[in-house]
């Protein structure tokens, strides 16, 4: 779109020369007078649609990139601005087929018209809900990785807690996951050089 606008812009007085043909051959409805309004000053027309598809195409990227961080705000506006844009092909689309049905005969061009432009609206739509759903699926991903968070600590809380069994007659030593090093027994003076104990070396000593 953005292409066709640009070359209709170079291309103004074709322009004003394809309107006033379909003006004077075609039977418009109720399209004459949008119609008419554009053949007086289509470079208005043509820049309005410039800058509508550039603000889209920005949208477009913002968008791509909102999935792939999984910013959901990032999305909002082509969301939004899809939407709209769809109605008004919606319209279009009914539109071009109610001036098809004004201008021709042609039942097996009608029909086919018909059977293409619904299923390239139901297409169009269903992408867009496609897309309107990515949001809520990243909402409900989060939504779980918190979820799954809250139950590991609680998890890890829970094993801190729970106490370990000492022989009266035996030292253990623990690691910060409450799983014995090694145990000693009490009826004689030890010392220990380096003893492993996860985070530091110390020297230890005991009597009985």
């Amino acid at each position: 779109m953005l292409a066709l606008f640009c070359y209709a812009h170079n291309k103004i007085s074709d322009v004003q020369i394809e309107i006033e043909n379909w003006l004077t051959h075609l039977h418009l409805l109720y399209t004459r007078d949008y119609l008419e309004n554009v053949k007086s000053d289509p470079e208005k027309y043509i820049t309005l649609g410039i800058s509508l598809t550039i603000i889209y195409s920005i949208l477009c990227v913002l968008y791509i990139y909102g999935a792939y961080t999984c910013k959901n705000y990032l999305m909002i506006g082509f969301i939004l601005a899809e939407l709209m844009r769809l109605l008004v092909v919606t319209m279009a689309v009914a539109t071009w087929l109610l001036v098809l049905k004004q201008n021709t005969m042609d039942i097996g061009l009608l029909i086919g018209a018909s059977v293409a432009g619904g299923f390239f609206l139901l297409g169009m739509f269903y992408l867009w809900v496609c897309a309107a759903n990515l949001p809520v699926l990243i909402n409900e991903m989060e939504q779980d990785e918190k979820i799954a968070t809250i139950e590991k600590l609680q998890q890890m809380l829970e094993s801190k807690q729970r106490p370990y069994n000492r022989a009266p007659n035996q030292i253990r030593y623990m690691d910060n996951a409450d799983t014995a090093i090694f145990t000693l027994p009490r009826n004689k003076k030890h010392v220990v050089e380096q003893p492993f104990v996860t985070g530091s070396r110390i020297p230890v000593s005991f009597n009985r």
